[in-house]
């Protein structure tokens, strides 16, 4: 109830009716964004002949793809000191997009041989073609013996239940090759470290007029919207804070 000019109105009403229309607007603004992000896709895989060509100048910068990830607001939060020894042996990023329908890609990290692991390739597989159902498909690392770095956090996991690897203490980044989704990481490297790549390792500040997105990284079906992607906004969270000092 209101008052206005001495006299009651009634708001209750008008104010349910608002709430329809808004309700009419968001599933056409949810349509955009899913017709945004497939458009998005369809493009990303048109510059798939580019990005190899661009992987030929990367392979001759030391440390490319590990300065990229380290200069990254959110991801870095993700990379202990272990594992950016262990991702010093990678050379290349590729996100192998569907050619049936691009929203659906493998990523496909490929390191030089390393004292971690007998993997050339590291691979996690998504599938987005069912929106609120994400398939993911895990490839196994198989570790050498005593270089395991996410032993301690499946320890700590089995000791405490969670399953959460971003507010873990002893996570690894390597653990999210072994998370049952992952979506809203994957998201952050398909969709903005991988295609930004060379803005990110010389530090320009690619968002000058957004704010950078901060999230934790839980498992959930649920999509996140990142620089123009899909997104549940109960999703995005503050970033776990970094466990280590920034490498210089």
């Amino acid at each position: 109830m209101a008052a206005e000019n001495g006299t009651t109105v009634e708001i209750e009403g008008p104010l349910k009716e608002l709430k329809q229309i808004n309700a009419e607007i968001s599933v056409i603004v949810d349509q955009l964004v899913d017709e945004e992000a497939a458009l998005h896709a369809k493009y990303e895989l048109k510059k798939a002949s580019l990005y190899k060509k661009r992987q030929q100048v990367i392979e001759k910068i030391p440390k490319f793809w590990l300065t990229c990830l380290e200069k990254h607001p959110v991801i870095t939060s993700l990379i202990e000191m272990d594992d950016a020894e262990a991702i010093s042996y990678l050379k290349i990023i590729e996100i192998q997009r569907s050619t049936e329908n691009p929203i659906n890609y493998k990523i496909v990290f490929t390191f030089n041989e390393n004292p971690y692991f007998e993997n050339d390739k590291l691979i996690k597989e998504f599938d987005f073609s069912d929106k609120g159902n994400t398939k993911v498909v895990n490839h196994a690392i198989n570790w050498k013996e005593s270089m395991d770095l996410t032993a301690l956090a499946k320890k700590s996991d089995e000791d405490d239940g969670s399953d959460d690897f971003s507010e873990n203490e002893d996570s690894s980044f390597f653990c999210w090759f072994n998370d049952d989704n992952g979506s809203e990481l994957a998201d952050l490297i398909a969709n903005d470290l991988f295609p930004n790549a060379d803005m990110y390792f010389v530090d320009n500040d690619i968002s000058d007029d957004e704010e950078t997105p901060v999230f934790e990284i839980v498992q959930s079906d649920d999509e996140v919207e990142v620089n123009g992607n899909i997104t549940d906004e109960d999703d995005i969270e503050d970033a776990p804070a970094s466990k280590r000092a920034k490498r210089s």
